[in-house]
């Protein structure tokens, strides 16, 4: 994991809230990659893309969860959060010590959480 994150992955199958995570995200100096709002595009950029960190929705539509994007960056080694309505004992494939955010999410929300997994992270605003 690096010190502070750069590239941050974003995958949520609602466009608006993708592309508000998106703003949100790049208006606090973060490349975002994606957003992907398909479980497909998910698995590609998460095994292909240069990524810091994720921000996960768990239920990706049509019976679809994040699971597959999870194992991809598992292996890989990239950090990763769940931003869902689901509280975390819901979610049948997160571990204990995954971390859950729960919807909404302000950009404060995704602030915060990023400076617990990252203590280093300098001040965004």
């Amino acid at each position: 994991m690096t010190d502070t994150p750069e590239r941050i992955f974003v995958v949520e199958d609602e466009i608006v809230v993708a592309f508000e995570m998106t703003d949100v995200l790049e208006d606090l100096g973060f490349e975002v990659v994606g957003p992907s709002v398909h479980l497909d595009d998910a698995k590609k950029q998460a095994r292909d893309g240069d990524i810091d960190v994720a921000f996960l929705d768990v239920n990706l539509g049509s019976g679809k969860t994040s699971k597959p994007v999870v194992d991809i960056l598992k292996e890989r080694g990239i950090p990763y959060v769940f931003i869902t309505a689901y509280d975390a004992d819901q979610i049948s494939f997160a571990g204990p010590d995954d971390r859950v955010v729960k919807k909404p999410v302000s950009g404060h929300k995704l602030l915060e959480t990023l400076r617990r997994m990252y203590p280093g992270l300098e001040a965004r605003e």
